[in-house]
């Protein structure tokens, strides 16, 4: 046996569930015996003390009667005596005796060799007992005193106390329970010994088995079934499910090795298809995989194929359309560069017949606001010219109407002329009649006399009120005459006036469409510069993308032209021609 299989071993018997089993199984067996040992030893040193304590009882009982006679009448060597026979009847339980008289004097005292006597304890206890008329113990009753009647009604005569020992008693119990335990190890050594032979025999064996078994699936031994697959316990569970973990195994091994052989394949397809696929890395395009493939992977030499040939007609269309498109993007660029110089050229005529339209355009507006002004002016000299028609003919009415007032004026003379004339009249008559009556009638004929002065005078003034009347009304007349001519003259203005005014705002009219038409114009020529100056900017970035396409084309037919096409046809040179 070799060290590490000792070493094995060795950790084995140590971690072993089996040994953990038996030690466990030994160590309740041990901790049960000693809780039982313990409980057995408390119970015979119990039993030990209640056998001397009964006996005790008993001398104690037999003493107080012997001693009642004695005390009575103080027999001291009856007393020595009784005192004697109940220390020799406890035996060899027996410690110390002691009689107290009534007075608590000590009477009688006997102690057993080699025992310390506890005198002053038992006759403080004997005392004690003399005040009552009952027994008294201390220490667990191994002191006790109790007192000594004259009768059954008393009164007390003395006490009697003892003290007993448990040492013997224990030892004649230690003595018999040394063999009990003799037995216990002796019966515990027996059933450690057949215990562990059952347990070895249903669960250590079986488990080294099982071990072995398991050590034979590491070694890699899937053909070797356990023999404990028939059992009902765990073990034949665990049995049961390494013969299932055998099966998967196998299957496992079965499967790793075809897995083997498939990966042998794979790394056979893997270096060929590397080995294109280098060949594809560096432009190669013209080589073909021509060993054939395990069937599974037939297909992808044939797929491989397939691409390189589809990316060879590719590789050749794109240096054809390389070249075309070089060709192509000249020709762009030559016809972007006079498109730009014609698209420049328009946007400076453009420019300048926006600036011109702006010239016109703000010619015409200058004319529409004076037509407009002028339109303006002519309607306010119209409502002047109609605000003075209304004046003319307000004059001519009240023309008409000084007119009819002269008339009336020379009515009014005419009536004033009668008025004179009259008076003059009877200014004339009074006259003749104040002549008539002599110097009574003289003061009448001065009366007469001025008031015919004051008719002459009043016919001189109606008559020059007449003629100025008559004056005024030839001139009124003429007015009259002058004012209506005026007023047909001034209508005729005012319609010239409306005519002209009519004229003028469908000349403003006009100015406002030209105006609108000429804005409109405008800006339509500035859209047109906007928009030329736009494609302006766009030939240029068109010119900069051609110039760029040929670069790009360029650098593509320069790509391009670094991969291998060789012959367009299916059957291509091998992979393995080219590798030799």
């Amino acid at each position: 046996m070799s060290v590490q299989d000792t070493e094995i071993k060795r950790k084995f018997v140590w971690h072993s569930i089996f040994v953990r089993c038996a030690l466990l199984m030994a160590a309740t067996t041990i901790v049960v015996a000693g809780v039982l040992s313990a409980g057995a030893m408390q119970l015979f040193d119990r039993m030990a003390v209640s056998d001397v304590n009964r006996q005790a009882e008993r001398e104690l009982a037999r003493g107080l009667e012997a001693l009642q006679k004695p005390l009575r009448f103080q027999v001291a060597d009856k007393i020595e005596e009784v005192s004697l026979l109940l220390l020799q009847g406890l035996g060899a339980n027996a410690e110390s005796v002691i009689v107290l008289n009534a007075d608590g004097n000590l009477v009688s005292a006997h102690t057993t060799e080699g025992l310390d006597a506890e005198q002053d304890t038992l006759i403080e206890l004997g005392r004690l007992a003399l005040a009552g008329t009952s027994a008294v113990t201390e220490q667990k009753n191994r002191l006790r005193a109790a007192p000594v009647m004259a009768g059954p009604e008393g009164p007390v005569i003395g006490a009697l106390a003892l003290a007993s020992s448990y040492e013997a008693q224990r030892a004649l119990v230690w003595q018999d329970a040394r063999w009990i335990f003799v037995l216990a190890g002796v019966s515990f050594v027996v059933m450690m010994g057949l215990t562990l032979w059952l347990l070895n025999r249903t669960l250590g064996a079986p488990l080294r088995r099982l071990t072995r078994a398991v050590k034979r699936i590491i070694d890699g031994d899937y053909d070797t079934e356990s023999k404990m697959v028939g059992r009902k316990d765990e073990i034949g569970d665990i049995a049961r499910n390494t013969l299932a973990l055998l099966k998967v195994l196998r299957e496992g091994r079965t499967a790793e090795q075809a897995r083997a052989e498939r990966l042998e394949q794979q790394l056979k397809v893997v270096g060929e298809l590397g080995q294109a696929l280098d060949n594809l890395a560096n432009g190669i395009l013209h080589m073909r995989i021509a060993g054939p493939f395990p069937k599974e992977y037939e297909a992808l030499r044939a797929n491989f194929n397939r691409a390189v040939e589809h990316l060879c007609e590719v590789v050749t269309d794109v240096k054809g359309g390389a070249e075309g498109i070089l060709a192509s993007s000249d020709q762009i660029a030559s016809a972007s560069d006079d498109l730009s110089r014609r698209t420049e050229t328009q946007a400076a005529t453009l420019e300048q017949s926006a600036a011109a339209m702006e010239e016109m355009l703000a010619a015409v507006k200058s004319a529409a606001r004076n037509a407009s002004d002028a339109n303006t002016t002519m309607s306010h000299t119209r409502e002047t010219a109609e605000k003075n028609g209304q004046v003319m003919k307000s004059a001519i009415i009240a023309m008409n109407q000084i007119e009819k007032s002269s008339d009336k004026i020379s009515e009014i003379t005419s009536v004033i002329d009668d008025i004179a004339f009259q008076t003059n009249l009877l200014a004339l008559n009074a006259g003749v009649e104040a002549a008539r009556a002599g110097e009574s009638g003289k003061g009448f004929a001065v009366v007469a006399s001025e008031v015919r002065g004051l008719a002459q005078r009043s016919a001189e003034a109606a008559q020059q009120i007449k003629d100025l009347i008559l004056g005024s009304g030839e001139q009124v007349k003429q007015g009259v005459h002058l004012v209506e001519a005026s007023g047909l003259a001034l209508e005729d203005v005012l319609a010239k006036i409306a005519d002209v005014s009519a004229m003028v705002e469908q000349i403003a009219s006009s100015a406002e469409d030209q105006a609108q038409g000429l804005n409109e114009i405008n800006e339509g020529i500035s859209n047109l510069d906007r928009v030329t100056q736009q494609n302006a900017a766009m030939v240029e970035e068109s010119t900069a993308a051609s110039q760029m396409l040929h670069e790009e084309a360029n650098r593509l037919s320069k790509r391009v032209a670094g991969f291998e096409t060789g012959s367009h046809a299916t059957n291509g040179p091998a992979l393995e021609q080219h590798a030799a």
